[in-house]
């Protein structure tokens, strides 16, 4: 559900972000999209929940989870950038 909600999970266009909200039975439930669970976080489902708590806590989980895809990136092209900075060319001829 928090999918049909644009300030919810369209922080990232394109990008399939992996937490968000449904109803249950007795508020709001924080699920894991890809494992298509509740979330647990230190042994508490985050179920039950207000909207705006629920609502929050899909931000927050979505930010930081694009945020270390983000920084994971960032490692992966400088791991792939030459490093032939600061050597000398081999004289002509030389193989």
């Amino acid at each position: 559900m928090g999918q049909a909600f644009p300030s919810v999970s369209t922080a990232a266009a394109g990008t399939l972000l992996r937490h968000d909200m449904q109803p249950d039975r007795t508020g709001w439930t924080v699920y894991d999209v890809l494992e298509g669970r509740p979330v647990c976080l230190g042994g508490v489902s985050l179920v039950g929940l207000s909207f705006e708590e629920a609502n929050e806590l899909v931000d927050v989980l979505n930010r930081q989870d694009l945020e270390i895809e983000r920084q994971a990136r960032q490692l992966v092209a400088e791991a792939m950038r030459p490093r032939s900075q600061g050597l000398k060319p081999l004289p002509v001829g030389y193989c």
